[in-house]
C-alpha cells in the first residue's frame, strides 16, 4: 500500500510506482483524485504491518492537501506535506485561510510529541511548533 500527495508535485512517480509495484494499492484524496489510484476520504484508516494510518484532508496548499498521521512507531508521526514546515506556516497557495484553520485544528491539536515530516526542510513536533512557531506559538500559551 502507498499514500501519496495528491496535487500535481506528488503526483509524478505514481504511474512508475504502480507499474513497478503491480500489487501495491495506491491512494490518493477524493478532492484531488488521480488516474488508478484508490479514493480516500477524510478520516480513512489504512494498515500497513503494525502501522496504524489516518488521513486527514489539510486543504491550504492543494485542495486534496493531506496529512498522514501513524501510529505504531516509538512516536506518533504526522506526515504533512507542504501544509506547514518548521517554524513556518506552509504553503498556503489555494487558501492561506484554510491552511491556518486546518493546522490549529487538524495538526496542532495531535500530541505534543508527534513527530512532523514536512514535505521540505527539517523535522519538528507539534509541541515544538505550539511553543515556537510565530504564526501559532501565541496561541498555545
Amino acid at each position: 500500500q502507498a499514500c501519496k500527495r495528491s496535487h500535481l508535485t506528488g503526483q509524478a512517480g505514481g504511474h512508475r510506482l504502480k507499474a513497478a509495484c503491480e500489487d501495491v494499492c495506491v491512494y490518493s484524496n477524493e478532492a484531488e483524485p488521480w488516474p488508478g489510484t484508490q479514493n480516500f476520504s477524510e478520516g480513512d484508516s489504512f494498515s500497513i504491518g503494525n502501522l496504524s494510518i489516518k488521513a486527514f484532508t489539510t486543504s491550504g496548499h492543494s485542495v486534496g492537501g493531506t496529512t498522514y498521521y501513524i501510529e505504531g512507531l516509538d512516536k506518533p508521526v504526522a506526515v504533512v506535506g507542504d501544509a506547514m514546515f518548521a517554524g513556518s506556516m506552509g504553503g498556503g497557495m489555494i487558501s492561506f485561510a484554510d491552511a491556518w484553520k486546518n493546522n490549529r485544528e487538524k495538526i496542532l491539536t495531535l500530541p505534543d510529541e508527534t513527530v512532523i515530516c514536512p514535505g521540505h526542510g527539517p523535522m519538528t513536533s507539534v509541541g515544538e511548533e505550539k511553543r515556537n512557531n510565530p504564526f501559532f506559538a501565541t496561541e498555545f500559551r
